[in-house]
């Protein structure tokens, strides 16, 4: 009886081990019993949540259009300056602009290029601040051609400028964002000077109007992919939304002020 008992379960155990590995060889009745077994043995799909659809598709369509956006931004990055150059040298004059200013926007953008590149976020969520940060070095240096400051002061703002970049480039991954709890200061650093000097002289001069809106809309457009793209960055929500409420204190500025500025103070300068 034992002995049959022990044939039984290795016949067994041997029909098990021989469907696992040829499952086609099933058959019909062999087949109506196993699968629905094995069905009640696998662990359950993850379901949605009551009244929630799940949401692949959309979510897909979220990163889709997000991403459109960025390529949208960085295309255009590449003129956002470029009416702020155009009318420097057109104009021939610093009037207006805050050097301090300028020399801000730079950090501004370059230290947002850093902490994105450094912690692996999408390219299309940073790619424009290279560009404007570029851009920002060539108004910097238009500037110093119009109205030259002292050479030792230009091979001081230069060297800090470099070194700047490049420790914030080598700082070690732990320690990345203190770059992005550090942006509102540089978006203060970057746009206050600006709003200051327009205050003070009671004009906009050599401030570009168009560069102005189109810096206001990058920040506002990217409030939205930084949601969509990174998520709960609050640091970077914080600095966007900073960048957005000064711009669009620029551009109020803008529309109140005059754009030229009184004789007396044709030759203002915004220098530190």
């Amino acid at each position: 009886m034992r002995a049959a008992t022990l044939r039984l379960a290795l016949a067994a155990l041997a029909l098990g081990a021989g469907g696992a590995r040829d499952a086609p060889a099933w058959s019909a009745a062999e087949a109506a019993v196993r699968k629905p077994a094995l069905r009640a043995l696998a662990p359950p799909a993850p379901r949605a949540p009551d009244g929630a659809a799940p949401a692949p598709a959309a979510r897909t369509l979220e990163r889709a259009c997000s991403a459109l956006f960025g390529a949208g931004m960085v295309l255009g990055s590449l003129g956002l300056k470029l009416p702020q150059i155009a009318l420097l040298l057109r104009s021939r004059s610093t009037a207006g602009l805050s050097l301090a200013g300028c020399y801000g926007e730079v950090p501004m953008c370059a230290s947002f290029a850093i902490y994105h590149a450094r912690l692996g976020y999408p390219l299309d969520t940073y790619a424009e601040n290279v560009v404007i940060a570029a851009q920002n070095v060539a108004i910097v240096l238009i500037y110093w051609w119009l109205d030259p400051p002292p050479v030792m002061h230009m091979l001081a703002v230069a060297t800090l400028g470099v070194s700047l970049h490049l420790g914030l480039w080598a700082l070690p991954a732990r320690y990345q964002p203190l770059i992005a709890h550090a942006q509102p200061l540089a978006m203060l650093w970057g746009y206050v000077p600006q709003i200051a000097l327009n205050a003070r002289l009671g004009c906009t001069g050599s401030l570009s109007s168009v560069t102005t809106a189109l810096r206001f809309a990058g920040c506002s457009i990217r409030l939205l992919t930084t949601l969509l793209r990174i998520g709960q960055d609050k640091a970077l929500l914080a600095a966007y939304g900073l960048a957005a409420g000064c711009t669009g204190a620029m551009l109020l500025q803008l529309a109140l002020l005059p754009a030229s500025c009184a004789p007396v103070d044709a030759g203002a300068s915004g220098r530190l």
